[in-house]
C-alpha cells in the first residue's frame, strides 16, 4: 500500500458505506476492477469478504488492466430489508451540468448509517470518455458534470443508505446533452 491505512467500501467509490480498513503490509488478492473508475475489489488471500479500495492506494504487482472490468451498475450491494427507494427522483440539464433532486428517505430512529445517506451512481461523459461518477451527499440534490461527445448515452440511478444496507436503485431519467449542429 502507498498509505498506512485505506478505507475499503461496499461499493466502488468513496461515498459507499465503510466495510473495513486495510493496512500497509497486507497481502490482498485483486478480484476485479470497476469500469470507468479507479477502484478495485480486493480481499485477503483465500478470504471471502471482498471490498472496494482506491487503486492508487495499492502497490499492485501485475497489470490491473488485464483484469476483466465490471460495470459499476453490476456491483452487488447489500440491500436493505426495511426501506424502499425514495418515492421520486428527477433530473434537469443546464449545459454540461445535470441537477438531480429526490424525495428524502425518512429513517426510523437508530437506522442512520452516520455515513453518506444518498449516492447518485452516474455513468457520464467527461473529456470524451465514459466515467463512473458516484456522487454522495447528505442533501436531497446533487449536480453532476456530463458533457457531449461520447457514443454511449449517459445514465444514472439513485440509492439511499441506512445501517442495514442500501435501497434498491431508482433509475433516473437522465437528460442527454444536445449536440451542436452547424447550418449549411
Amino acid at each position: 500500500m502507498t498509505i498506512a491505512q485505506a478505507v475499503c467500501h461496499y461499493g466502488p467509490g468513496a461515498p459507499y458505506l465503510y466495510k473495513y480498513g486495510v493496512y500497509a503490509g497486507s497481502n490482498l488478492e485483486i478480484l476485479r476492477r470497476v469500469e470507468g473508475g479507479n477502484y478495485i475489489e480486493v480481499q485477503a488471500i483465500g478470504g471471502n469478504n471482498p471490498c472496494w479500495v482506491r487503486m492508487d492506494y495499492m502497490d499492485i504487482r501485475g497489470d490491473v488492466n488485464a483484469l476483466q472490468p465490471v460495470h459499476p451498475f453490476e456491483v452487488k450491494l447489500p440491500i436493505s430489508p426495511y426501506y424502499a427507494p425514495p418515492t421520486w427522483v428527477r433530473a434537469e440539464r443546464n449545459g454540461d451540468e445535470v441537477r438531480v433532486e429526490w424525495a428524502a428517505l425518512n429513517l426510523r430512529a437508530g437506522d442512520d448509517s452516520e455515513q453518506t445517506p444518498y449516492i447518485v451512481e452516474a455513468w457520464v461523459c467527461q473529456s470524451g470518455q465514459m466515467v463512473f461518477q458516484p456522487a454522495g451527499t447528505y442533501l436531497t440534490q446533487v449536480t453532476i458534470r456530463d458533457e457531449a461527445g461520447c457514443a454511449e448515452p449517459s445514465r444514472a440511478r439513485l440509492i439511499a443508505a441506512e445501517k442495514h444496507g442500501y435501497t434498491r436503485p431508482l433509475v433516473i431519467e437522465w437528460p442527454q446533452p444536445v449536440l451542436a449542429t452547424t447550418l449549411p
